[in-house]
């Protein structure tokens, strides 16, 4: 950790002479498609929500540029991670990964500290968070969720719709299911498989659009409790199928294919010009094969590396 030096304003003009090092030397063999979003100079220029460090190794170096979504946030995320020379590039990771992690114990208090790597696919955000570390990163003590986006092809016809089991019920999001909808998600454990790319507050407010309370579907057992949801969202004219899951007891069982159905059913008729996509775990099987039989096609797959104190 004593390698790794936090850069501030005073001193981003250090950090900036090694982005512009990088952009000429390094970059440009990374190997993704290149879009208007890759913008490498904002991060020659300092910014309060970011924090910039540099591990200095002997001759080498390697850049970090991290975050967290909003404040209170209990995650700390990585955009940018840069060594100085790509032809010693896994020489320089295999020690700088272990300096990072050091300095994420004992000098930042989130919870969770993740780095998501784009294993296939052309959507790629942060470019230097390639697959190449996706080794060293798990050999040093983080956990992989492996992530895939799928999109329906509108193409194919409707799904059909099953009966659903006696004593299970379909409900709509209402003010009344707060409580659940937040436990379901948030406190029970047993839903090991799910995961959510927001804060809870953040999950809050995406509760309060109109799209999503009207969109969005949970089952109920006889008792009253969820034990699968949907929560639909609309973000830059897309429709997402967020926070697709079914309570691990219920695996095996017709309510993933049952509520995966009826919420394209409602959507095709609400908003029937709109592509919907989701984002799944891939071992998440059910999930997956009652995506699979409603048209969904996986186009991006993601490695998630997170290390949890």
């Amino acid at each position: 950790m004593k390698t790794i030096k936090r850069i501030t304003s005073d001193t981003i003009s250090e950090f900036a002479q090694k982005i512009e090092h990088a952009k000429e030397n390094f970059i440009p063999m990374l190997p993704f498609v290149k879009m208007p979003l890759h913008d490498f100079d904002r991060y020659k220029f300092y910014s309060d929500k970011g924090i910039y460090l540099i591990d200095y190794i002997g001759d080498e170096y390697c850049l970090y540029h991290l975050y967290h979504l909003s404040e209170g946030d209990d995650t700390l995320r990585a955009t940018l991670i840069l060594p100085s020379n790509w032809d010693k590039r896994f020489e320089i990771i295999e020690q700088s990964i272990p300096n990072i992690k050091e300095w994420f114990v004992e000098e930042d208090d989130s919870k969770k500290f993740i780095i998501q790597s784009l294993e296939y696919g052309e959507i790629e955000y942060y470019p230097t968070l390639s697959h190449y570390l996706i080794p060293t990163i798990v050999r040093n003590g983080y956990e992989p969720k492996y992530r895939m986006y799928m999109k329906r092809d509108g193409s194919l016809p409707l799904p059909q719709v099953t009966d659903l089991d006696e004593g299970l019920s379909e409900t709509n999001y209402s003010l009344e299911l707060l409580d659940d909808v937040t436990n379901f998600y948030y406190a029970s454990t047993n839903n090991y498989r799910y995961f959510t790319n927001c804060t809870h507050d953040e999950f809050l407010e995406m509760l309060e659009q109109d799209f999503t309370i009207r969109n969005s579907k949970f089952i109920t057992d006889v008792q009253g409790n969820i034990v699968a949801g949907i929560i639909v969202t609309q973000d830059s004219e897309k429709v997402w199928i967020d926070n697709f899951t079914v309570s691990p007891e219920y695996n095996n069982s017709r309510i993933g294919k049952y509520l995966l159905s009826k919420t394209i059913i409602d959507l095709f008729n609400n908003c029937p010009d709109e592509t919907l996509y989701i984002y799944l775990n891939r071992d998440c099987y059910d999930a997956i094969s009652a995506c699979e039989n409603n048209g969904f096609v996986p186009f991006e797959f993601w490695t998630d590396m997170i290390f949890e104190r």
